[in-house]
C-alpha cells in the first residue's frame, strides 16, 4: 500500500442531520442579557429590566424549542452584528480622524512642517526624497535605511524667530479651540441644573421616599416638576418671585403669568376674587395644581354654590414680610381684578428664620442669598465674553470643579443649613420675636384692606411639630437637623398660646388623620392639603358674605 494513500483520502465526513440540538449553548447568550438587565435595575429601571428579562427569557426559551427559530435569530443577530460593527467603525474612525489626524494635520499647516520629515527644516519646494537605486529587495531594506536630506547653503529659510512665532501662535489656536470643544462637551453632559433626580432633595433627604408621599400615586413625576419650575426670578423688592410672563408647563406644575394654575369653579354664577398669600406649602409643595389649597377651597365652594376665582400668589420658601410686599405690588399694578377677600397662609417660615439667623426682630430672608442675580445692562463685550468663555472652557470647569472640593461657603439652599447653631436659640425670644414681625405683616394688610376695600383672612400654618399622634413615619422626621425639639416644641407652645385674632389656628384638624400627611417638618401631601382646606373653608364663605 502507498503510505501516501491515507493523505489521499478525501472522503466525505459524515454531517450531522439538519435540526440536531445543540447540546451546549453559549454562555454570552445568557449572561449578557442578565447583566443588562442588572445594570439597568441598578439604575433605577426597574420596568425596563424586567421588559428585557422578559423578552430574553422568551428567545431563549424558543431557541431550545425550535432549531429553526434558533437558526433564524442567529441569522438576524449576526446581521445587526455586522451592522453594528460598521456603525462602530464609522464611529470609532472618525473620532480617530478628528482627535488625531485633523489636529496633527492643521498644526502641520500652520507650521508649514512635516512630523514625518526627518530633516529639520527645507529649501526645497517638494517633501518628497530622491531614492537611489539599491541592490537589495524592498523586504529587505531596515527601516532605518533612508536617506537624510541635508539643508543646501543656498536659498534655505533660516530658523528664525518667524516660523516659531507661527508655530506657537497655531499652537494656541489649536489649545483654544480643544478646550471650548471639550468643555462644550462636558457641559452638554451636566444637562440642566434643575434635575429632578438631585436637586429637589434640599432638605437631606429625598420626599418621594417618604410614606406621605409613596402612598401618593404620581409624587415622583410631580415632585421632578415642582423643581424644574424653580423659585422664579431675581426681584428687587422681596428676593425672588415668579413675576408677569413666567410660565411653566406640565401635566402637574403649570404656572402662567407668574401664579400657579387652580381649579376653575364648576359651578355658574358671578365669580368673586380671592387671592392666596403663602410659602411653598400654599404654593403647593406636595400637591399638584388641582390639589393644591387655593384648588380644593374652589372644588368646595362650588359645593355650597359659591364660585370663586382664586389665585395662587404662593412662592417658595416666603415669609410673611415678603407675601405683604408682593401684594403691595399686585395691588399697585392694576392688571389683575381687585380681590374681594385676601387670604394669608403662613407663620412656619418666620420662626425658621429665628432659628437659621439668630433671634432678630428686623425681616431678613430664608435664603442665604439672591436665587439669580440679573445682569449689569452696561456689560461689555469682554465680560461677556469671558462668562461665555468660563461656561465652555475644559480648563475654567474643571477649576471650578476643584474649587468647590475647598469651598465650604453654603450655596442658595433652604431648610439643611444653619447659620447660627440651634443650641444658642432662646425658644421664647425667637417665637415672640417672630410674632412682632407677624403681626406687623397683618397690620400692613389690614391697612391696605381699608384702603383698597377687600376683605382679609389669617391662618397660622400647621407643621409636623403642631399634629399630636404622629405616625411611626412621621416620628422619624422629628428631630431632624435644624428643627430640634429642644428649641421648636417649646417654641411652637408659646407661638400658640399667644395667638390673638384676627390670626387662626387650624393646626388640631390633622390630629384626627390616622395616615401620614407630612413628607418633611411642614410640607403636607395632597390628603393632607385637602384637611387643611376644609379647616379653612367655613371662615372664607363667611368672609364671601361680608365682602357682598
Amino acid at each position: 500500500m502507498n503510505e501516501t494513500g491515507p493523505f489521499l483520502d478525501h472522503r466525505w465526513s459524515t454531517l450531522p442531520p439538519r435540526g440536531a440540538p445543540i447540546k451546549q449553548r453559549r454562555p454570552a447568550s445568557v449572561l449578557v442579557p442578565l447583566a443588562l438587565v442588572a445594570v439597568l435595575w441598578l439604575l433605577g429601571h426597574p420596568t425596563l429590566a424586567i421588559i428585557v428579562a422578559a423578552v430574553a427569557f422568551t428567545i431563549t426559551v424558543a431557541c431550545a424549542v425550535s432549531s429553526e427559530l434558533r437558526t433564524r435569530i442567529d441569522r438576524i443577530m449576526g446581521l445587526v452584528g455586522r451592522w453594528v460593527g460598521r456603525f462602530l467603525t464609522f464611529v470609532l474612525l472618525g473620532i480617530v480622524q478628528l482627535l488625531i489626524f485633523a489636529p496633527v494635520a492643521l498644526w502641520s499647516r500652520l507650521t508649514r512642517s512635516d512630523p514625518l520629515d526627518v530633516s529639520s527644516h527645507s529649501d526645497q519646494i517638494s517633501q518628497w526624497l530622491a531614492r537611489s537605486a539599491q541592490k537589495r529587495p524592498l523586504h529587505q531594506r531596515p527601516y532605518t535605511d533612508e536617506k537624510y536630506r541635508h539643508p543646501s547653503s543656498g536659498n534655505a529659510a533660516r530658523p528664525g524667530s518667524l516660523r516659531w512665532i507661527r508655530g506657537l501662535l497655531g499652537g494656541l489656536v489649536l489649545l483654544l479651540t480643544a478646550d471650548i470643544a471639550l468643555g462644550s462637551l462636558l457641559s452638554s453632559f451636566d444637562g440642566d441644573d434643575t434635575s429632578p433626580a438631585d436637586d429637589h432633595v434640599v432638605f437631606g433627604f429625598e420626599p418621594t421616599a417618604q410614606e406621605a408621599l409613596r402612598i401618593q400615586p404620581g409624587s415622583d413625576e410631580l415632585m421632578s416638576h415642582l423643581t424644574r419650575a424653580g423659585i422664579g426670578n431675581f426681584d428687587p423688592f422681596t428676593g425672588w418671585r415668579f413675576g408677569p410672563g413666567v410660565t411653566y408647563e406640565s401635566s402637574v406644575v403649570n404656572i402662567v403669568d407668574g401664579v400657579r394654575q387652580t381649579r376653575m369653579p364648576a359651578v355658574d354664577g358671578e365669580r368673586a376674587e380671592v387671592w392666596f398669600f403663602g410659602g411653598s406649602t400654599l404654593y403647593g409643595s406636595g400637591q399638584s395644581d388641582m390639589a393644591t389649597i387655593p384648588s380644593v377651597l374652589v372644588a368646595l365652594l362650588d359645593d355650597a354654590d359659591t364660585p370663586i376665582n382664586a389665585v395662587n400668589f404662593g412662592h417658595p420658601a416666603y415669609a410673611n414680610w415678603q407675601q405683604v410686599q408682593l401684594l403691595a405690588q399686585e395691588l399697585s399694578a392694576g392688571t389683575r381684578p381687585p380681590p374681594d377677600v385676601v387670604v394669608f397662609y403662613d407663620g412656619f417660615n418666620d420662626l425658621t428664620l429665628q432659628t437659621h439667623f439668630g433671634v432678630h426682630e428686623a425681616p431678613t430672608h430664608l435664603f442665604f442669598g439672591i436665587p439669580q442675580e440679573e445682569p449689569a445692562a452696561d456689560e461689555s463685550v469682554a465680560a461677556t465674553i469671558r462668562a461665555w468663555w468660563a461656561d465652555h472652557s475644559a480648563v475654567a470647569l474643571a477649576a471650578g470643579r476643584v474649587a468647590d472640593l475647598f469651598d465650604d461657603e453654603p450655596g442658595v439652599q433652604v431648610a439643611d443649613i444653619d447659620a447660627v447653631p440651634i443650641e444658642v436659640i432662646d425658644p421664647v425670644a425667637a417665637a415672640d420675636a417672630a410674632l412682632k414681625i407677624h403681626r406687623q405683616g397683618v397690620d400692613h394688610v389690614r391697612s391696605l384692606a381699608r384702603g383698597y376695600g377687600f376683605e382679609t383672612l389669617f391662618f397660622w400654618q400647621p407643621y409636623l411639630y403642631t399634629k399630636s399622634g404622629l405616625t411611626p413615619a412621621e416620628q422619624e422626621l422629628v428631630g431632624l437637623v435644624g428643627y430640634d425639639t429642644d428649641v421648636w416644641l417649646p417654641m411652637t407652645e408659646r407661638v400658640r398660646a399667644r395667638l390673638a385674632p384676627p390670626v387662626i389656628d387650624p393646626s388640631e384638624v390633622l390630629d384626627s388623620v390616622p395616615s401620614s400627611v407630612y413628607w418633611d417638618f411642614v410640607h403636607t401631601n395632597e390628603h393632607g392639603a385637602a384637611v387643611i382646606a376644609a379647616a379653612i373653608e367655613p371662615h372664607l364663605r363667611q368672609a364671601l358674605r361680608k365682602a357682598g
